[in-house]
């Protein structure tokens, strides 16, 4: 009895293990769609309400809400702050927040070179740099949704394959 239900635990626990990938695979994309959002805001205020960055990221914080709404809210609160320091300072300091998150070493590092641009640029400059960053963000976010069923698919199957094998070998 003893043995069968530690069987069925380990089978539940892989099964919590791919489910856990593949969550964390979904979030990766929901937050690269939040990011989408966040330069398509600050494209929005920078060129068109011709709005400073600090209130740029402050709008779009307000209007994003989540994770990355919190990383523009704290761009823009530590903006106000001044105290003198760099924006490129104040923008690699704030993306640290997000090292913890589902993004890839790569998107993160796209994330830092993006912003340690964005605060020296003139108008065009700035504009051109917003659309060459919304098109690897819109071209990472594709890619990822076109793999994502057949991953969760592929997490959740290894995993229980795993927890079986495990089980047979435990009898």
């Amino acid at each position: 009895m003893i043995r069968a239900a530690g069987a069925v635990l380990v089978v539940l626990g892989a099964a919590g293990l791919g489910n856990f990938y593949s969550s964390r695979l979904s979030a990766r994309l929901r937050l690269l769609e939040e990011l989408r959002l966040l330069v398509f805001f600050l494209k929005g205020e920078i060129l068109f309400a011709n709005s400073s960055l600090k209130e740029a990221f402050s709008h779009a914080g307000e209007r994003l809400g989540g994770e990355i709404g919190a990383f523009s809210m704290g761009v823009a609160k530590r903006m106000e702050e001044g105290r003198g320091t760099a924006f490129h300072r104040i923008w690699e300091e704030e993306a640290a927040s997000l090292e913890e998150s589902p993004l890839s070493g790569e998107e993160l590092r796209q994330l830092r070179d993006f912003g340690r641009q964005l605060g020296y640029l003139d108008r065009q400059m700035q504009e051109r740099l917003l659309l060459l960053y919304l098109e690897q963000l819109e071209r990472a976010a594709a890619g990822l949704r076109e793999k994502k069923q057949e991953a969760c698919r592929l997490y959740m199957g290894i995993s229980l394959a795993a927890g079986l094998f495990f089980v047979i070998m435990m009898y």
